[in-house]
C-alpha cells in the first residue's frame, strides 16, 4: 500500500496499489475489482507459498478472512478501512452515494423539492459516475443554487476541485460548505466531508489545521478507523509521538491489515523504532500463542501416532485413513514460516494451525469410528461363537453315548456268548478270572469293552474337537473386544 509523496495533490499520483480504479464503471463491477485487488494484495505480502494441498487450502482460508467481502466494500471508506487509499477515492465516493443509509438521507433531503430538482441530482450523480466530468460539474454547480441542504453537492464539486482541477483553495471552499451542512444531518458523514477537509489543508501545508479537523472526525466517529490512522498520519508530522501510537494501537485491534500499512508509511519514518515496538506488541501474544498450539499439536500427534502403532502391532483389523506423516509436514511447514518476521504471516499461520488441528482432529475421529466399527464387528462374532458352542453344548453327550451303547448290547452279548478267547495270552486269563467272578462269559466283557470304547470314539471325539475350538475363537475374539476397548477409550481420553 504506497502511499502519495508529500506536497503532491493526490491526483498526480501513478503509483497507488490499485490499477484500473477509476470513474467510468458500474458501481458492482468497481467493488469487485477492488475485493480481487485487495485479495491479490495481501497474498503479495503474506509472503506464504504452502506446498502441502492441506496448507494451501489453508493459507487460501485465511487470506480471505483478512480480505474484506463485498459488504464491506460496499460500505465505502468506512468498510474498506485499511484498504482506503486516496487514490481510488473518487470511486469510493461513487460506492458511498450508493449505500442505503446515504440514499435514505437524499430522499428525504428532495422530498420536499420539485421533481425536476431531483432528476438534475440523478443526472448529477450520473455524469459523476460515468466520468463525464464537465457535465456533473455543470449540474452539480446548478443543484448548489437551488438545493442548499444537500451536503453531497459540495463534497462532490469539492472533490473535482481537487482531483481534476487541482484547484486546492476552491476544493476547500467547497468541503467547508459539505461540512457546514451535514453536521446537523449525520456524524458519519460530517466525519467523512471533515476527512476531505483534513486532505487538502495537508497539502496546503497547514498540518496543524489538518489534525484539528481529524480528530474532529475521530471525535464524532470513534470507530472510523480511517479517520484514526489519518489523525495519526497528521499526528505524526506534528511530531505528536502519544497521539500517534494511541491511535494506531487502536486501529491494529481493529483490523490487523493496519500492521501492512503503517510499515509502508512514510509519513512514521520519523518515529520508526516506536512503531516497531507496538507491531512487536501486538505480535508477541499471537506468537506466543502459536507456539503453544505448535506444541499441543505436537502432543496430539504423538498421542495419535501410538495409538495408531499400537494397533499395528496387535493386528487389529483398522482401516489406514490416517496420514499422520502428512500432518506432520505441514505443521513443520506452518513452523517454519513463524520465522517470517511479518504480522500477517502470523495471523494466517495462527488460522492455519486452527484448520491443521481440526484436520488432526477429524483423522482421531475417523480412527474412533472405526475403532467402534470393528468392535461392533467383533461383537457379532463373538455372539455367533457363543451360539455356536451352545448347540455343542446342547447336543449333550450321554444320551447319544448311552443309546449307542445299549444298541451295542444286542450284538455284543449274544455275540460274545460264541466268541472263544485265546488261552495262551496273558490279558485272556485276566479276562476268564473277571468273567467267572462275575459270572460272565470272556467273550461277552471283550465285545463290551469294544462297545464303551466304541461309542466313545463316535459320540464323546467329535464334539471335543469344535468345542475346544469355539472356545479358543470365542476368547480369541474377546481379548480383541477387550483391546479395541482400551484403545477407544485411550483416544476419547486425547
Amino acid at each position: 500500500m504506497k502511499r502519495y509523496k508529500d506536497g503532491l495533490v493526490p491526483r498526480d499520483i501513478k503509483k497507488g496499489f490499485y490499477r484500473n480504479i477509476e470513474l467510468g464503471k458500474d458501481v458492482v463491477l468497481q467493488r469487485i475489482e477492488i475485493g480481487n485487488q485487495i485479495r491479490e494484495m495481501i497474498t503479495s505480502h503474506v509472503g506464504l507459498s504452502g506446498t502441502s494441498n492441506t496448507n494451501r487450502e489453508a493459507i487460501n482460508a485465511s487470506i480471505n478472512l483478512l480480505s474484506y467481502d463485498n459488504r464491506d466494500i460496499g460500505n465505502g471508506m468506512y468498510g474498506l478501512k485499511a484498504s482506503f487509499e486516496w487514490n481510488i477515492s473518487e470511486v469510493v465516493w461513487q460506492i458511498e452515494q450508493n449505500v442505503q443509509e446515504f440514499k435514505d438521507m437524499i430522499k428525504i433531503i428532495y422530498a420536499s423539492l420539485e421533481p425536476s430538482v431531483a432528476e438534475l441530482r440523478f443526472l448529477a450523480q450520473e455524469d459523476y459516475e460515468n466520468g463525464r466530468i464537465a457535465d456533473a460539474i455543470d449540474n452539480l454547480s446548478k443543484l448548489a443554487q437551488c438545493c442548499e441542504n444537500d451536503f453531497s453537492v459540495f463534497l462532490s464539486l469539492g472533490i473535482i476541485n481537487l482531483f481534476h482541477e487541482k484547484d486546492k483553495e476552491k476544493a476547500l471552499e467547497n468541503f467547508n460548505k459539505a461540512v457546514e451542512i451535514v453536521e446537523s444531518q449525520s456524524d458519519f458523514y460530517t466525519s467523512y466531508a471533515l476527512l476531505y477537509k483534513a486532505l487538502v489543508l495537508r497539502n496546503l501545508d497547514r498540518i496543524d489545521e489538518a489534525e484539528i479537523f481529524s480528530k474532529q472526525a475521530v471525535d464524532l466517529s470513534p470507530d472510523f478507523t480511517e479517520a484514526l490512522y489519518q489523525n495519526a498520519q497528521y499526528n505524526a508530522l506534528l511530531k505528536n509521538t502519544d497521539a500517534v501510537l494511541s491511535s494506531l494501537k487502536a486501529i491494529i485491534r481493529i483490523d490487523i491489515l493496519y500492521c501492512l500499512k503503517i510499515t509502508n508509511e512514510r509519513d512514521f519514518d520519523g518515529i520508526r523504532d516506536n512503531i516497531t515496538k507496538i507491531l512487536k506488541e501486538t505480535c508477541t501474544p499471537v506468537h506466543e500463542g502459536i507456539e503453544n498450539k505448535l506444541k499441543n499439536f505436537d502432543e496430539k500427534l504423538y498421542r495419535l501416532n501410538s495409538i495408531i502403532n499400537s494397533i499395528h502391532k496387535q493386528g487389529l483389523d483398522i482401516p489406514d485413513n490416517q496420514d499422520t506423516k502428512q500432518l506432520q509436514d505441514d505443521k513443520q511447514e506452518l513452523a517454519d514460516i513463524v520465522n517470517y518476521n511479518s504480522a500477517l504471516n502470523l495471523f494466517v499461520v495462527d488460522r492455519c494451525l486452527s484448520r491443521l488441528d481440526k484436520n488432526l482432529q477429524h483423522d482421531k475421529s475417523q480412527l474412533l469410528s472405526d475403532c467402534k466399527e470393528a468392535r461392533k464387528e467383533v461383537g457379532y462374532e463373538k455372539k455367533g461363537a457363543t451360539r455356536a458352542l451352545k448347540k455343542i453344548k446342547e447336543r449333550g453327550f450321554l444320551p447319544p453315548f448311552f443309546l449307542k451303547l445299549f444298541l451295542s448290547q444286542l450284538y455284543a452279548v449274544p455275540a460274545g456268548i460264541f466268541v472263544k478267547v485265546p488261552s495262551d495270552m496273558l490279558i485272556s486269563k485276566y479276562i476268564t478270572l473277571i468273567g467267572a467272578s462275575m459270572g460272565i462269559p470272556p467273550g461277552v466283557l471283550i465285545l463290551e469293552a469294544i462297545a464303551v470304547v466304541s461309542c466313545v470314539l463316535m459320540v464323546f471325539v467329535p464334539t471335543i474337537g469344535p468345542r475346544i475350538k469355539c472356545k479358543k475363537n470365542y476368547a480369541r475374539l474377546q481379548y480383541k473386544e477387550s483391546i479395541l476397548g482400551d484403545t477407544i477409550k485411550a483416544i476419547k481420553q486425547q
